[in-house]
């Protein structure tokens, strides 16, 4: 079984919803390409890389669908809200003006930012929330993907639009997501239990409850991060997670944080005391669980390295995969 599951995994597409790689452009990688050379997952944190199940049937391309809340005269179907080069601003009116780079990329290589991330910047459990992180961290991590810094099966359409985005879009787009208020980056809810509701992996790689009122027990190794409703698939941004954590993990967490107990330096000594980030050091507070574990593993494991990895080379080797666990939780649990 496990063997199938990586294999999926290493098969499954790069970004959920995304538009397939385009074809080959002078000296730009495609995603499909890169996929190839991606490392496996963690063998403990493989359930943090959900993917879309082989066959799985969403609605009909032609379908037609409108997200709740928003203007009910907008009507678009899965074939226009999966567009990577024009995918849906629901509530356009709850943000500033979004930059063409933003909203449509740039073809055939740079896919629009907002079909991942979202026009909130708070993205789904495939990508990151990047809402709310400054301009000279986020243009160094597009730099680290085009330097090979950051490498696993969730970097491969990241790679690709590091190589072709210019500079100057590059820091536009950094400074819209920059300037997104701390009022729009609250996106996770952790629930801190024993079980949690049934679910399944269904589009996009999300997860999503299943019907009915069934349970199923939240393992000390383990997260559930579910979509609050099936309108993520329609990429609405006004609804976000929840992450199921086990019983006690905001505790350990907390103290993993704190430098656990003088083994390693604290998070706040970086990341400040409100775990919101500054200069180079992101933002922890608020951002779902599944991330902030793929980031620690992978800086464990080497698939996330280079200048921008900086003090936490020496933090992450000090984690067990139970403190990875625990303090990702704590963070998720933290108001952004």
């Amino acid at each position: 079984m496990k063997k199938l599951v990586l294999a999926a995994l290493m098969l499954a597409p790069v970004m959920v919803f995304a538009a397939r790689a385009q074809a080959p452009s002078g000296d730009t990688p495609v995603a499909k390409d890169i996929m190839l050379k991606m490392p496996k997952p963690v063998p403990a944190f493989e359930w943090a890389y959900p993917m879309q199940p082989p066959g799985f049937k969403g609605p009909a391309p032609d379908s037609v669908h409108t997200a709740e809340g928003a203007d009910p005269a907008m009507k678009l179907t899965m074939r226009q809200i999966g567009d990577g080069f024009g995918p849906p601003d629901w509530f356009p009116k709850e943000h500033a003006l979004l930059p063409d780079i933003v909203a449509h990329g740039q073809k055939p290589h740079v896919i629009a930012c907002i079909l991942c991330h979202l026009p909130n910047g708070n993205g789904h459990p495939e990508s990151a929330s990047i809402s709310g992180l400054t301009v000279p961290y986020i243009i160094e991590q597009m730099h680290a993907f085009k330097n090979g810094d950051r490498e696993n099966i969730r970097s491969p359409a990241m790679i690709e639009m590091a190589y072709a985005i210019s500079e100057k879009d590059l820091r536009t787009a950094a400074q819209y997501f920059a300037t997104i208020p701390r009022s729009q980056q609250k996106w996770i809810r952790v629930v801190e239990t024993s079980r949690a509701p049934a679910n399944h992996v269904g589009g996009g790689g999300a997860r999503f409850f299943d019907k009915g009122a069934e349970t199923v027990p939240v393992a000390p190794d383990m997260i559930y991060e579910v979509a609050e409703s099936e309108q993520v698939e329609l990429r609405n941004d006004h609804v976000g997670f929840v992450d199921y954590v086990p019983v006690g993990s905001l505790a350990k967490g907390r103290m993993v944080a704190m430098g656990n107990r003088g083994a390693m330096r604290s998070c706040a000594s970086c990341h400040g005391e409100d775990y919101r980030g500054h200069d180079d050091a992101p933002r922890l507070a608020g951002r779902g669980a599944y991330y902030l574990i793929r980031q620690l593993a992978d800086m464990k494991a080497g698939y996330r390295k280079g200048p921008a990895l900086g003090k936490m080379k020496d933090v992450v080797n000090k984690l067990s995969d139970a403190d990875i666990l625990n303090v990702a939780a704590f963070m998720a649990s933290r108001a952004p």
